[in-house]
């Protein structure tokens, strides 16, 4: 038996998600927390309230990194669904315009830095992307790392919009 052959997905869509309305739906208290934040890490894989193991370990990274970052979640909340694969799940985030640029330079630096991200190793990543008119588009990828400049690329793209 022939196992499954693996396909790549890379899909630029629109998205009807806004950060205003992430704040609005969100908590008072959680509310207030991530409208000074230019990154939010989102629940994963279709779920309303569930994050990739490791979404913490990011959370710190990014927030190391200069880009002021929070978990969609209060910590009482937050809950860690575990994949086991050798597959990279990196998740959802919805990226600010503002901070477009800075963002694709640091999480392609935690991919090959922090994560030892190797050429052939598949990534399974989503970004919301914030454009200056206050809408959003989604990139998703599913695909060898090696390929992932071209999200990143189609990320960085919103920021140039008017």
């Amino acid at each position: 038996m022939a196992g499954l052959e693996f396909q790549e997905r890379f899909d630029v869509s629109s998205s009807g998600i806004t950060f205003e309305q992430l704040v609005t739906d969100a908590p008072e208290e959680l509310s207030n927390s991530i409208n000074k934040t230019g990154v939010l890490i989102l629940p994963s894989h279709e779920t309303e309230d569930s994050f990739y193991t490791g979404s913490l370990d990011t959370l710190d990274y990014l927030n190391d990194n200069g880009l002021k970052t929070d978990i969609y979640a209060n910590d009482e909340d937050y809950k860690e669904l575990g994949l086991h694969a050798a597959d990279i799940w990196l998740g959802t985030f919805f990226v600010k315009n503002i901070v477009i640029p800075v963002f694709c330079g640091v999480i392609a630096s935690y991919i090959y830095e922090k994560l030892k991200a190797k050429k052939d190793d598949k990534i399974s990543v989503k970004f919301i992307v914030e454009k200056k008119d206050g809408k959003s588009s989604t990139v998703s990828f599913d695909g060898k790392v090696e390929e992932m400049e071209k999200a990143l690329n189609a990320v960085k793209e919103f920021s140039n919009d008017d």
